[in-house]
Parts: structure tokens; C-alpha cells; sequence
């Protein structure tokens, strides 16, 4: 059941004093929370901040007349609240006059008592009908970003999935291409991965993933940057208006934050805790390249990584037309 003796939020504007101040307090007796307003300029000032859920608002007025201010109102203010135009004039034309300029209903002064709390129950469902409608709104907002959340998250680590990766590279490309402003991207693969999982167990090669990918995003939180899990053990850092030689620091970040981390990893040949290995292109894009491609590049280099020894990082050559290559089986 609809609860009528909620209170509501009255914005009262009337150029005469002994009227407006008369019809406030019988307002506030009724339980309502009333800010009065002696024209309209002063109305349309109060009016965002104050958020009323009822206008009250007054015909004659010197400056601005209620009309144009019930009209501006309507621009201004999208979200529809319910306008009362207070009158002494009882001509039609008035009446059609006001609902024309936005005005839900039309009261003569002096307002009688019975309509005007009559009035005021039938704005005040109104009022509960817009709250609930309004807390529906937001649970549903709510619902869907945690929808497009999950859409777009990977479910084991959290960081960006591997759809929403490619999608953004995508984007990338073709903004960079647009600005011709420098674009990078680094590939990283977890070094002897597979004897961790031999030999830890794979609760504990998810636990390995999941810090590392912890410890990655929080070293890119520039707004355009974005760390993904490219696949199994398998990363990927998309940089945004990032030259090579800042690609090569950022993967000495990376190096230097998982020596940081020292997770432990015994059966690591290149260390006693986990290391990657490191692809790192960097090109000014012209916005018609194939991500493909550039995976591939950045792929091609992480493999040289896994050849030199692992934990270390190689700048990937960027070839107009990548040649298709036999993949490495190192890792």
C-alpha cells in the first residue's frame, strides 16, 4: 500500500509575501519540507541543488511570469516533477495557458483547504511512485555494471578478460592511428610454469596467477592502460601514448615488482621465485593494422625472451607484413 503521509519536497514560489509565507506553514504543518522562492529567477537558482519533488508556482509574477518559468524549468530540468500553477485568473484560456507551458494542474487562489490537501495526496503517490521508480533505476544500474563486469573479467585473476583485451587494442589502434601517437604493448609469459603446476599443485598455480596478476595492475593505473590475462599463463599490458623506451621501463617495473613479490618457485631454472618472460612492441599505428599481427610481433619477441634465459624482456621488431612463424616450444 502506498504510504500518503510520506513527506514531500515543495518548492513554493510566489512574488507575495503575506501568500507565500501564509501557504508554507500550512505546507510544513502537513508534514512537507518547503523552500519558498519570491520570483522566479530565484525559483530556477534554488531549483537544482534543492531537487523538489513538487513546484507550486505562482501566475503573475513581475520579471519572469510563471509561465516562462514553468517553461524553463521543462529545458532545463529533464527529469519530470510535477508543476501546481496558484492563480487568481479562472479564465480557460489561462488554465489551457499553463498545462501548454508544462504545468500538470491549475489551483485559484485563495486555495481552498480540502483541494489543496487533496492535491497534495495525489502528488505525494506521485512522489513515492518516483522514489521507487528511482531505487529500481539504480539497482538495475547497479545489476548492470556488475553484469558488463563480468562479461568483460577474466574469472580467475579479475583483471580484463582476454574478449574485452582484444576489443580495446582494436580501439587503440585505430585512435593512436588517428592521432599518430605512439601505442605499445607488452606480452608476458610465466617462466616454467608447468613444472610449478607439476610440482605445487594447480590450487596453487591459480593462487601464483592471481598474484601476479594483482601485482601487475596495480603497476598500470593510468587511465588508457589496461592488463589483461591473455590465456593460461599468458598476460597482456596495452599502454596507451607509451613510446619504446617507456615500454622497455614499464617492463622493468614488471621484472623489478615480481623480484619485489619473490613468490616462491624452486623448480624455476632462472630463479628461486617466479619470473616472466617479456615481448615488448611499440609502434605508431596508421589504424588499419591487424591486431593479429601485432600479437604475433610482440609473441615472436616474448619467445626470444625464452631463449635468452628467461626473466628478461626483448623489444619486438614491427614488420609491416609479419611472416606466419613456426612457434617455439620453450617455455
Amino acid at each position: 500500500m502506498i504510504n500518503t503521509g510520506s513527506s514531500m519536497r515543495i518548492l513554493l514560489v510566489d512574488d507575495v509575501q503575506l501568500d507565500r509565507m501564509q501557504l508554507a506553514i500550512r505546507l510544513k504543518q502537513l508534514g512537507h519540507i518547503v523552500e519558498t522562492a519570491a520570483s522566479g529567477i530565484e525559483a530556477l537558482q534554488i531549483y537544482p541543488e534543492f531537487e523538489p519533488e513538487l513546484v507550486l508556482l505562482d501566475v503573475s509574477m513581475p520579471e519572469m511570469d510563471g509561465f516562462e518559468v514553468s517553461q524553463s524549468i521543462r529545458e532545463k530540468f529533464p527529469d519530470w516533477i510535477p508543476i501546481i500553477f496558484l492563480s487568481g485568473h479562472e479564465e480557460p484560456h489561462m488554465i489551457a495557458k499553463a498545462i501548454e507551458a508544462g504545468g500538470d494542474d491549475y489551483l485559484t487562489k485563495p486555495v481552498d483547504k480540502l483541494v489543496l490537501n487533496s492535491k497534495l495526496v495525489a502528488m505525494q503517490r506521485i512522489a513515492f511512485m518516483r522514489r521507487e521508480l528511482k531505487r529500481t533505476s539504480a539497482k538495475l544500474s547497479e545489476l548492470n555494471i556488475a553484469l558488463q563486469r563480468q562479461v568483460n573479467e577474466d574469472g580467475l585473476t579479475k583483471l580484463f578478460n582476454r574478449r574485452f583485451i582484444d576489443n580495446s587494442l582494436q580501439d587503440l589502434v585505430a585512435l593512436h592511428g588517428r592521432n599518430g601517437s605512439p601505442l605499445s604493448l607488452i606480452l608476458l609469459d610465466v617462466d616454467n610454469f608447468k613444472p610449478f603446476n607439476d610440482n605445487y599443485g594447480h590450487i596453487e598455480g591459480d593462487r601464483c596467477l592471481i598474484e601476479l596478476a594483482k601485482m601487475t595492475n596495480e603497476l598500470f593505473t593510468r587511465s588508457g592502460d589496461y592488463v589483461g590475462r591473455y590465456g593460461g599463463e599468458e598476460f597482456v599490458v596495452l599502454l596507451s601514448n607509451t613510446s619504446e623506451e617507456k615500454a622497455l621501463e614499464h617492463a622493468n617495473r614488471i621484472k623489478e615488482g615480481l623480484a619485489k613479490l619473490s613468490y616462491p618457485h624452486e623448480f624455476n631454472n632462472s630463479a628461486g621465485f617466479v619470473t616472466v618472460s617479456q615481448g615488448v612492441l611499440s609502434l605508431i599505428p596508421t589504424g588499419k593494422e591487424n591486431i593479429d599481427d601485432l600479437y604475433r610481433m610482440a609473441d615472436r619477441a616474448l619467445y626470444r625472451a625464452k631463449n635468452e634465459g628467461r626473466n628478461c624482456f626483448v623489444l619486438a621488431e614491427f614488420e609491416l607484413y609479419p611472416e606466419n612463424v613456426e612457434e617455439s616450444s620453450v617455455r
